[in-house]
């Protein structure tokens, strides 16, 4: 027979809800009773209660919870058990007092303890009040409104009547107050995380014996992952030194796996960065551990049966994930836009934690089936996606290559004849121009630092292709010439 046991705590001192960590705190106290253990709420817990029959039954299961609870650190804990949830709820309300000695329905009750007997909810809940029953507070004072003052009042009543009134309230109301609770006991899942290590025969100061016993400890961590169904998302590589030290180090892949290759080859950079330079070891290790500290779902994507070539989604972030084992977290960077329109400042480098969707997505779309001509190939706008693109279009596509922005604008000397641009130094080598194209004109940030400049695009006789601007400061009175970038 299934019975629940509810334990409650006084949560009352509390400011708002109880604590998320509390409520599991109180649920790991009450392992020491069942190993199905659900959290209901607010200072409430759910027990399976079965499997005592033997050990002092559930008077004894109940004098336990009560001990465990009690020695976590909650005060006065109450103890109700019986065979649906609300009666149990009930039951764990009503062991904070002394209920009526001809209350019906109670096989056994003791000082914070009340245990129900089996097949007697609808009559332990009939004299008790209607808020003793789960139900909206809005719905509740609707019927309290119509007379309802007792759980017996509404258990009375016939179903469809209340289910014709009230709709599926209704008849949700009359089924709790006749004990039929149908809510499924969902015991909180206790799940390990997959960990593995080995002690060596002795010690080594090299890598070889140590990549070795990796890759068991590896094939035994990604068959856990398979058999659990979910994928590591972050790693813990420990290395256990001769002298009782340990070190560590954390291992993410891009994207949550369970690549025994990939993972491999990330654990094993993370040895080489730990290594000298001579490949030896800073000091002797004994032995080698690996624990998965997050895990999460697969992300599988289903490729398309049509498509001309299929990629897999993994494959970039495995590079991803490679690149940054190899050079380090901050050596794979993203352009990340910013709203400001001075060229300098309207874009940033951020770290690439993950690949981007633009990425995932292009794996999985294949190549194009209309193939692209060189012409229009060269003409794709490659500015606009980098740091470092012009500000304005120009109309008209004077270069077909890509812009080298300069982290910051170089002040130059230009000469001009006749209003023409013809000859710019820079560090003192000068250059004769035979083009040039402008003014673009651009001004903001009159709030904070106002700027007003206008770009050209020039072309010196020794073919290269640069990009200037004279800027006027209202401030200083100053008008100067900035070289900001060049196009390969």
């Amino acid at each position: 027979m299934n019975r629940i046991a509810s334990v409650r705590v006084d949560v009352s001192g509390t400011a708002g809800p109880m604590d998320p960590s509390s409520s599991h705190q109180l649920a790991t106290a009450l392992l020491a009773g069942s190993p199905r253990i659900a959290l209901a709420g607010p200072g409430l817990c759910r027990v399976d209660a079965r499997g005592w029959g033997r050990r002092g039954g559930e008077v004894a299961l109940a004098g336990t919870l009560r001990e465990a609870a009690t020695t976590a650190g909650f005060s006065d804990p109450l103890v109700g058990i019986a065979d649906v949830a609300v009666a149990a709820d009930a039951a764990s309300r009503l062991a904070a007092g002394s209920p009526h000695p001809h209350h019906p329905g109670i096989l056994h009750r003791e000082e914070g303890a009340l245990i129900v007997a089996p097949g007697a909810e609808r009559e332990f809940l009939a004299p008790l009040p209607l808020s003793i029953l789960p139900l909206p507070e809005e719905f509740g004072e609707t019927l309290r409104a119509l007379g309802f003052r007792w759980v017996g009042d509404l258990a009375g009543r016939e179903r469809g009547e209340l289910e014709a009134r009230f709709g599926p309230e209704g008849s949700r109301a009359h089924r709790l107050a006749c004990g039929e609770d149908g809510r499924l006991f969902r015991p909180i899942e206790h799940r390990m995380l997959p960990d593995a290590s080995l002690e060596l025969e002795g010690i080594t100061e090299t890598l070889e014996p140590l990549l070795f016993v990796l890759r068991h400890l590896l094939d035994r961590v990604c068959m856990d992952l398979s058999r659990q169904a979910v994928c590591a998302a972050r790693l813990s590589l420990e290395l256990c030194l001769a002298d009782g030290d340990r070190k560590s180090a954390s291992v993410i892949p891009a994207r949550p796996t369970r690549n025994e290759r990939l993972l491999y080859d990330l654990c094993r950079a993370s040895l080489v960065r730990a290594a000298k330079a001579n490949g030896r070891l800073s000091a002797p290790v004994a032995g080698l551990a690996l624990q998965v500290e997050e895990s999460a779902s697969p992300g599988v994507r289903q490729g398309d049966l049509f498509a001309g070539e299929w990629r897999d989604p993994m494959a970039a972030a495995a590079a991803l994930s490679r690149l940054r084992a190899r050079i380090g977290d901050d050596g794979v960077v993203l352009p990340c836009p910013l709203p400001d329109n001075r060229p300098e400042t309207r874009n940033a480098w951020r770290r690439a934690e993950v690949v981007p969707a633009a990425v995932r997505e292009r794996s999985l779309s294949g190549r194009s089936r209309t193939p692209r001509s060189a012409a229009v190939s060269r003409r794709i706008p490659i500015p606009a996606l980098t740091p470092g693109s012009p500000p304005l279009p120009m109309g008209r596509e004077p270069f077909s290559s890509v812009l080298r922005l300069l982290p910051e604008p170089v002040t130059v000397r230009v000469r001009t004849e006749e209003g023409r641009l013809v000859e710019v130094e820079n560090a003192g080598v000068q250059h004769r121009l035979v083009a040039a194209e402008g003014p673009e004109r651009l001004s903001g940030d009159w709030w904070k630092d106002p700027y007003h400049r206008e770009y050209f695009r020039v072309c010196t006789t020794e073919g290269e292709l640069l990009w200037l601007f004279r800027e006027y400061r209202r401030r200083s009175g100053e008008l100067r010439w900035y070289l900001h970038g060049w196009w390969d």
